[in-house]
């Protein structure tokens, strides 16, 4: 059985947070292009992709490039002038949403089908493969036996998320951002609803339920299940977090690398890394300190509760136990000086709701906001910590990614030969000749190896960690500034070196094109949730058999009546109230979610466990 190389993939909102990535052990990342990324706000110029390829290369390691919004008419031309130029700088894949592109852009470069499209079920992995994706993003929502009916049907690579922030609705299948105000989300542009604050109504217009953030979940955290994804056909684990701090970042990455490494050595005959390089961190990771909402493996071992977070959308971090006695200005907590710092961000989650700093710490008691604020928590609140100043002043130190190389000296009769040779699987070498008649030999060969082989083991600020060895009789008399400027050289010539491997090797895997004959007898339908936003994508659906005459929910402003959602997440499944279980009794429905911009009806759907949700 071939090994099989498994990746973590990392978000990053700039080149900086995604070098971090890397060197935090990150085998690949995504990042927005100027344009056309679903997360608007996070686009980088091409120059800076190059210089991010140039760097992630060294490594093995792989760079994504978003393009996955729907895209009008005009814009299709200029995404592909756009991905011609980023596969030119090196970029390894697109990651993409709109059909569009595959029936326009010429480009070889591979294409990967993103969450957005909505692969939920084999069939539908099936037309994406046959659509010529190299790697199928997969729905968040999951199970481990439903990922391995795909895997099953496919011969594509998988991609889950294991970590960040959920949409409630399956990805590009939510239109309730554009409904309310002409955002959408498949055009990169959500303004999050699902973060705000709803009543429930019955029927008769009744509120069943406190106002609360019914539509607001939990962040994903799979840290556990990996190896049960793994088996299941898994082989990318994508993190989200296009928008999310550098220290965020770093802290998750670093987590997960730890623990698939640890699977990966107890399973090397399974599984091996994508990339290569050992990471050196001054930290212990823990994803609960950096920002979350609480977490969730989300239905990842079939349909349960647990999810939601209906108090808040906001930040809750690490939980750190009840308050059992408070005082005006604050709390008492046990060993409360060894546990939070002044400055400290915490939230307290009881009858009243408080977001704040600690001010100070006498002893066991908690000082909360400003001394005119006089805060007083509640008894039996939780605490949350969503800003923990000494872990991320640990966060921001400095981290380090070493490929380690063997530098020797060897000689002939004419000639010293230094070379540089990687200890990976790569074998990239590369070699200077210093000419004997050019030089003077040492004297002393035990003092002149011993201060040669300092100097040429000197690799601060560059990806690589030295052993040298000496196998020579003798050695030529170098100055210090000479065994400097041969060590850069020979540096600098191996990672050409390694640059070059890694270009052939990118250049030669080529994105498939689809053929007609690849949909026939695909048990494969699509309508206007298949999002066509251009007549290019119009046309790749006709000309692959495909008869759709609708265009996506974008394109109207006629919403009423709308599906503006589909989800896997139930409200009355959180609360308790299951309707398959006959726990929901006595209340007129339909049910609807309402406040001061949107009114939505809610449909239970039972037979899959979730809810569609229409603009009414």
């Amino acid at each position: 059985m071939a090994v099989r190389l498994t990746e973590i993939l990392a978000p990053a909102k700039d080149v900086d947070v995604a070098m971090s990535a890397i060197l935090a052990g990150a085998d690949s990342v995504y990042i927005g292009a100027p344009e056309f990324g679903a997360r608007a706000a996070a686009g980088n110029s091409v120059d800076e992709i190059q210089k991010l390829c140039k760097f992630a290369h060294i490594y093995n390691c792989a760079v994504y490039i978003t393009i996955n919004t729907i895209l009008t008419d005009v814009e299709i031309d200029r995404a592909c002038e756009l991905i011609e130029q980023l596969y030119n700088v090196g970029v390894d894949a697109i990651i993409v949403q709109d059909m569009g592109l595959v029936q326009k852009c010429r480009c070889k470069i591979p294409f990967h089908a993103s969450t957005q499209c909505h692969l939920s079920t084999p069939e539908k992995a099936q037309f994406l493969s046959a659509c010529g994706f190299d790697t199928l993003v997969l729905a968040r929502e999951l199970s481990v036996d439903e990922i391995k009916s795909i895997s099953a049907s496919v011969p594509n690579r998988l991609e889950c998320f294991v970590h960040g922030a959920l949409c409630v609705s399956y990805s590009g299948q939510c239109y309730l951002s554009y409904a309310i105000g002409g955002r959408s989300g498949n055009r990169g542009v959500c303004a999050q609803p699902c973060r705000m604050k709803w009543s429930v109504l019955d029927a008769d217009g009744k509120s069943i339920f406190a106002d609360a953030y019914f539509l607001s979940l939990r962040d994903m955290n799979r840290s556990k299940s990996l190896q049960d994804m793994l088996e299941a056909g898994v082989s990318v684990f994508k993190i989200e977090g296009r928008l999310k701090s550098q220290e965020y970042v770093k802290n998750v990455v670093a987590h997960y690398r730890q623990s698939i490494d640890k699977i990966i050595d107890a399973n090397s005959q399974k599984y091996a890394r994508l990339s290569f390089g050992k990471t050196k961190i001054s930290f212990t990771p823990s994803p609960a300190k950096t920002f979350s909402r609480a977490f969730t493996e989300y239905h990842l071992h079939g349909i349960s509760s647990g999810n939601e977070s209906f108090s808040t959308p906001k930040a809750r971090g690490e939980f750190l136990g009840k308050i059992k006695k408070v005082f005006v200005g604050g709390f008492f907590f046990d060993n409360a000086e060894n546990i939070f710092s002044n400055g400290d961000g915490i939230f307290l989650d009881g009858k009243k709701q408080i977001g704040c700093n600690i001010r100070k710490i006498e002893g066991n008691k908690v000082f909360i906001g400003m001394p005119t604020d006089n805060l007083t928590p509640s008894e039996n609140s939780e605490i949350w910590r969503n800003k923990d100043l000494k872990f991320e002043k640990q966060l921001q130190q400095k981290i380090e990614r070493k490929l380690p190389i063997v530098i020797s000296i060897s000689e002939t009769q004419s000639q010293w030969i230094f070379s540089a040779k990687l200890c990976d699987e790569r074998k990239t070498s590369a070699e200077i000749i210093v000419e004997k008649h050019q030089c003077d030999v040492s004297e002393n060969l035990q003092m002149a190896t011993e201060r040669i082989s300092q100097n040429l083991a000197k690799l601060g600020g560059t990806p690589f960690e030295a052993e040298v060895e000496v196998i020579a009789n003798s050695l030529p008399m170098l100055k210090t500034s000479e065994t400097n400027a041969l060590r850069r050289n020979l540096v600098e010539k191996l990672s050409e070196n390694i640059l070059t491997q890694y270009e052939l090797k990118r250049i030669s895997h080529q994105r498939k094109q689809p053929t007609k004959q690849a949909f026939d007898k695909l048990p494969f339908s699509a309508d206007k949730y298949a999002n066509i936003f251009n007549n290019a994508s119009k046309m790749f659906y006709k000309e692959m058999g495909f008869d759709i005459d609708e265009f996506a929910p974008e394109t109207s402003n006629a919403l009423q009546g709308l599906r503006v959602m589909t989800t896997r997440h139930c409200i009355l499944r959180e609360k308790n109230l299951c309707k398959k279980q006959g726990k929901f009794k006595g209340v007129s429905e339909p049910l609807y979610l309402q406040n001061s911009d949107a009114r939505l009806r809610l449909q239970f759907d039972c037979t899959r466990c979730g809810m569609d949700i229409f603009w009414e």
